[in-house]
């Protein structure tokens, strides 16, 4: 009996499925966007257009960015290249209380905004997905709603003032429109103006509409450094209190009095995740942070790269400190002259990062800016960086394990079907990779290198990475997975 053509047969390749469970050597066959066959001497029941001979490699399902600032990249600079080149086929935005929609009052802004890109924000998520549709994505995307954007577009004063009853409500009507149109839940960026007017009952009411809906929210939380656990437990209150699930964004300690204290917070979030408290968290492997420069920390952490400047742009790259120097100011004076600008902060503990890593509800997320010239390395190197450093080089993880991080355990939080495992039936999103060789090569200095050891990578079963200028970008807006919600 004639049996299907497969589109591509991947052969010999050790099997890592998503789950966690040991690799195994075989078959992966592909047809039609979907995982049509996984078993062993698969040439013998199927013909392929494309057979790849993947001895010594590792196949997998495709990475999931968990943490993305990617928004309006889909517009302006869709063969987003940072992401495919270290294997990842999906990425969630809208991260950190700022989304591409909805769009601000007439005179409302806030400075996170900038680290999106330049297009004008979008009136609803119906525009914004609608322009991706027309455009077609490269990769997958889900997607966000900023709390800073519902303030923004809700509050006569989102800055200063507390949300009248009937802002209250244009806030809430405003995030049940963007989850009805398909965002995935709502990010907090409670330590940026204006989410960090926010009190907690504003909080709640929001997180009882993502409640309601079976949607997620994400926080980068009021204060990553001396009161890092106060402001992880009001997460785990808005949990408590709703229902809802949470997300800590980038989990952190930052300055040298608070290294170690992920001790605590971890211990925090495993008392909730045991009494059934919905908690999990993401993670960049790397010990220093990057966002928008903001002067209060000039003086406090003695290590700050600039990373782009509206008023200084030929100052990308450089140290706050040198800059200083060379003008003759303090690091205060010097990056009030940078501003508007975006900063790396060299302020976390390397103990922190691993520990945080390690943890079993520890995602991934690069939480890179491709809007800054001068961009944190982990834009281009984060997956790769945890495959070669943290899995071959010192052995913080297996490579099960660092596969799960990136793939089924994302896929399962913000509820993708089909995405983050190889089963027959799955979407087709595969990372080829070599285990002995992959590794990230964005540094410092040299922040855009293109990482090494990825050698193929498929997207709903269209072939990616090595690019072709010819294929129709393959990726699909993803949206979460409906649940009977009380």
């Amino acid at each position: 009996m004639q049996t299907k053509t497969l589109d591509v047969l991947i052969q010999n390749a050790w099997i890592i499925d998503g789950t966690g469970e040991p690799r195994w050597q075989g078959d992966v066959g592909i047809a039609d966007g979907r995982i049509h066959a996984i078993g062993s001497r698969l040439h013998e029941q199927f013909q392929a257009k494309e057979v790849i001979d993947a001895t010594g490699a590792v196949v997998c399902p495709g990475f999931i960015d968990t943490h993305g600032h990617d928004d309006l990249m889909f517009v302006e600079r869709p063969d987003l290249a940072w992401k495919t080149t270290q294997g990842v086929t999906s990425v969630v935005v809208g991260n950190c209380g700022i989304s591409a929609a909805p769009a601000p009052l007439p005179g409302h802004s806030a400075a996170a905004l900038a680290l999106m890109g330049e297009t004008p924000l979008f009136d609803s998520f119906g525009a914004y997905f609608s322009q991706i549709k027309s455009i077609k994505p490269m990769i997958n995307v889900a997607a966000l709603v900023g709390h800073a954007n519902l303030r923004l577009a809700a509050m006569a004063d989102p800055v200063s003032a507390q949300p009248s009853e009937s802002e209250m409500q244009a806030m809430e009507s405003l995030l049940e429109q963007a989850l009805e149109q398909g965002a995935i839940g709502m990010s907090t960026g409670l330590a940026y103006s204006p989410g960090g007017h926010a009190g907690f009952e504003e909080l709640r009411r929001l997180c009882a509409v993502l409640a309601r809906h079976g949607a997620v929210h994400t926080s980068h939380i009021r204060n990553e450094a001396d009161r890092v656990q106060e402001s992880v437990k009001e997460i785990m209150d808005l949990g408590k209190a709703t229902g809802c699930s949470s997300i800590v964004s980038h989990h952190k300690c930052m300055m040298p009095q608070n290294w170690g204290r992920s001790v605590e917070t971890l211990a925090m979030i495993d008392e909730n995740r045991d009494s059934g408290v919905p908690v999990a968290m993401d993670v960049y492997p790397y010990n220093a942070s990057s966002t928008i420069l903001i002067a209060d920390r000039a003086e406090l952490i003695d290590e700050i790269r600039i990373t782009w400047s509206k008023t200084h742009p030929e100052q990308a790259g450089r140290m706050l400190a040198d800059i200083a120097r060379d003008w003759g100011c303090s690091r205060t004076e010097a990056a009030q002259r940078l501003s508007p600008a975006g900063a790396i902060y060299f302020a976390m503990s390397e103990e922190d990062v691993q520990r945080i890593l390690k943890h079993p509800c520890c995602m991934v997320g690069s939480d890179g800016l491709p809007n800054d010239s001068d961009p944190h390395p982990r834009l281009w190197g984060t997956f790769t960086k945890v495959l070669g450093q943290y899995v071959r080089q010192c052995q913080l993880l297996t490579l099960e394990e660092a596969v799960a991080k990136m793939t089924s355990l994302p896929a399962s939080v913000f509820r993708f079907k089909d995405r983050g495992v190889l089963k027959e039936g799955a979407h087709a999103d595969v990372v080829l990779f070599d285990p002995d060789n992959v590794r990230d090569r964005a540094t410092w200095d040299q922040p855009t290198l293109p990482s090494e050891g990825i050698l193929r990578v498929w997207i709903n079963g269209v072939s990616v990475l090595p690019g072709d200028a010819t294929i129709e970008r393959p990726g699909q807006i993803l949206h979460r997975d409906p649940v009977a919600v009380a």
